[in-house]
């Protein structure tokens, strides 16, 4: 019997290819245009041609979340297609000695300023290097942030944590080394999407709540030049398979996900993982 969460071979998907990661995703809603953007932060609906103003403020970013986990969707594949571990990455935390409150409207200019400062300094004792910097929020206001690094030719890639704090310069710091063994991305966004809770009794970890802590129009992360991006395709299913060979025995996951929108439209989504077997 057919699992009803496979994606027909005549099915028109979404193929993001990074990694050795195939991706597909469907869903029921038509890819058609809905919108026009015009300027001034304004667009039209195509369906009415109703012109409207885009909300641009700048408040909390708790009333934005579906945009926050699309933004951690593309970085999980965009860590996938550049990190796998080996002599020549690195995971580095940098936090900070002082409070530089997540919440303010200007905050992230000083982080990512003190960020590039950190990366001059770096380039010019070890070389060139790649990179990925994600923010993290913590619940008193403060940032974190999480740097993977990598070398430009494969070369072995060492900091001691001690050298590595008096670069960074502004706190504490832990440098990792990235083992191909780990799920890279999978370690990564937990550390920027869940959440350790207390209660009063224990301590828990709670999936996706630290999401809630970014502020809105926040920029989540940024990467070097020499980072590559995901492979993006719109086409069916059979031409993809033709490219990937997308057999079933290298299929690693599939999940369907079903929720109403608030006009009580229902959207279903299915989305197949497979390992990246290019012809």
């Amino acid at each position: 019997m057919k699992n009803h969460k496979d994606i027909s071979a005549s099915q028109t998907v979404k193929a993001y290819v990074y990694g050795d990661t195939v991706e597909l995703t469907m869903t029921n809603i038509s890819h058609q245009q809905s919108i026009l953007i015009l300027p001034n932060h304004r667009y039209v609906v195509l369906s009415t041609g109703e012109i409207k103003t885009m909300n641009v403020s700048v408040g909390g970013r708790s009333d934005n979340i579906a945009s926050v986990k699309r933004t951690m969707r593309n970085l999980r594949r965009l860590i996938t297609a550049n990190f796998s571990g080996g002599d020549d990455q690195l995971w580095v935390t940098l936090t900070y000695s002082k409070n530089i409150n997540a919440h303010n409207s200007d905050d992230t200019k000083i982080v990512y300023r003190d960020f590039k400062i950190m990366m001059q300094r770096l380039r010019k004792e070890i070389g060139p290097l790649e990179y990925i910097a994600i923010l993290e929020p913590q619940a008193s206001g403060r940032w974190h942030m999480h740097v993977l690094l990598k070398t430009k030719d494969g070369s072995t890639l060492y900091i001691p944590n001690h050298r590595m704090q008096k670069i960074w310069g502004r706190g504490f710091t832990k440098v990792k080394r990235l083992s191909n063994k780990d799920n890279i991305a999978s370690y990564v966004m937990a550390y920027v999407s869940n959440l350790r809770i207390s209660d009063g009794t224990m301590k828990k970890n709670v999936k996706g709540a630290r999401l809630y802590l970014y502020p809105k129009n926040v920029r989540i992360y940024r990467c070097s030049r020499g980072i590559q991006k995901p492979i993006v395709k719109t086409t069916t299913k059979k031409q993809l398979a033709k490219e990937y060979d997308l057999e079933p025995e290298y299929k690693r996951a599939s999940y369907c996900r079903t929720f109403l929108t608030k006009n009580g439209t229902k959207i279903t989504t299915e989305t197949e993982f497979f390992e990246r077997k290019e012809k």
